[in-house]
């Protein structure tokens, strides 16, 4: 390479303003808002939501891996980015119109399989968007912003619910929506919905989408045929596959806690939403410190290194939350699950740009979704037959089902001991400009 110029600092904050939108996406409809809907509608809600978690999953677990080869293919991202999204909007905006349960669910799981179908494109820019700066950074840069989206769903979006007459008489005529009494979740769908586009759109039009070869037709078949040549010679492609497998793993151990930490707070502590959000909103300022301090430290001491401090932390804070006493222990836990958490999603995309060769990058990060997906999949899966098989026990079930996810974790960190210590430099070089 002749030389390379820095990514400028509007593309890189667009970037990571995505990070932002998506957050409140999953904070609002994955881990908060929409869960606790369904518990209120049917009453002891958390299997059904597990189990249309797990639905949405296995779609993703099926066209994932081919939706980053056509892109590669292409050597285009941004435009599967927006139809996603645009799509995962529309639905979500719906959800304030199902009605039933039933609705509710399918278009929760359409809703989620878009959205879990755009992070495959929107990873898949890191490398030429972090030219110049550092991957480690930059991705910490996006997942501390998204963590500020967290806040904002929990703070304002509450508001829809523990304030709804207030914020309706606000919005006068365009509040006709909201319901008032009890404590209607509802309400917040349609928020969410605008705020997701709202904050998608600089990405839309101000991240580089750049190739490092020339693009190739696409088609189906073409695409199915790259994927499986990839997965027969996996082994070539230097820990890759050993990544994949401690991905599944440790993601599945992570994502059960997440998706489940309101519920947990609920059904074993009594936690009300008001207590919910405080929980979860103590947590998400700790995942933006470590979401930054992750960044700098894959930035000097590598991924591998720094994500291994990251899963023991997490081991700790499923132990500690599995065996908490009293709620004060749980909001002790929260912090720890937040550096940990902002720390995961960090790097890992960083440590897969280091481990991939960049004219696969988006069918690398299609299996990296798949491996979420998988874990998805098993562990809501896991956690819906742990709390039917011990129903009888109240909040112990909860207790069993969570404790339970340290022996995935434990897994987890095996397998990625055994994966190269390799930095993401030489790989994003290839996204740099030439300077003429």
């Amino acid at each position: 390479m002749a030389g390379g110029r820095k990514t400028s600092s509007l593309a890189v904050w667009s970037w990571a303003l995505y990070d932002f939108s998506n957050t409140i996406f999953a904070v609002s409809i994955l881990t908060v808002f929409f869960p606790l809907w369904v518990d209120q509608q049917v009453g002891d809600g958390a299997w059904l939501v597990n189990t249309a978690t797990a639905v949405s999953a296995l779609l993703v677990f099926l066209t994932a891996p081919v939706l980053g080869a056509v892109a590669d293919l292409r050597q285009r991202r941004i435009p599967y980015l927006v139809l996603l999204t645009l799509i995962s909007v529309f639905l979500t905006a719906g959800l304030e119109f199902a009605g039933g349960v039933v609705i509710g669910l399918a278009l929760f799981v359409a809703a989620d399989f878009a959205y879990q179908s755009a992070l495959v494109f929107y990873n898949a820019l890191l490398p030429g968007v972090s030219v110049g700066r550092g991957a480690g950074k930059v991705s910490g840069y996006g997942t501390a912003v998204g963590y500020f989206g967290t806040i904002l769903a929990l703070i304002v979006l509450t508001l829809f619910v523990s304030d709804a007459e207030t914020i309706r008489l606000g919005l006068g005529s365009l509040g006709g929506w909201m319901e008032v009494g009890g404590e209607p979740n509802s309400n917040v769908f349609l928020p969410t919905a605008i705020l997701y586009l709202v904050f998608s759109l600089p990405a839309f039009f101000l991240v580089p989408d750049r190739a490092v070869r020339a693009p190739r037709s696409v088609s189906l078949g073409a695409a199915y045929r790259d994927v499986i040549s990839t997965l027969k010679n996996i082994r070539g492609y230097g820990g890759v596959g050993t990544f994949i497998i401690a991905t599944i793993l440790y993601t599945d151990a992570a994502n059960t806690v997440v998706a489940n930490m309101a519920l947990y707070g609920r059904e074993v502590f009594g936690l009300d939403s008001t207590g919910v959000r405080n929980l979860l909103l103590f947590s998400t300022i700790f995942a933006i410190v470590g979401s930054a301090a992750s960044g700098f430290a894959t930035d000097r001491i590598g991924p591998k290194r720094t994500l291994m401090a990251i899963l023991v932390l997490w081991l700790v804070s499923i132990a500690l939350a599995a065996t908490a006493t009293a709620v004060w222990v749980l909001f002790l836990t929260g912090p720890l699950v937040g550096i940990a958490l902002g720390g995961t999603w960090t790097v890992s995309r960083v440590m897969l740009v280091a481990l991939s060769p960049p004219d696969k990058l988006g069918e690398f990060f299609g299996l990296f979704s798949l491996a979420g997906r998988f874990s998805a999949i098993l562990g809501p899966a896991l956690t819906a037959f742990l709390l039917l098989a011990f129903e009888g026990l109240d909040g112990m079930a909860y207790r069993i089902s969570i404790g339970s996810l340290a022996v995935v974790m434990l897994a987890g960190i095996f397998f990625l001991i055994r994966v190269p210590d390799r930095r993401p430099g030489p790989n994003v070089d290839e996204y740099a400009p030439e300077v003429k």
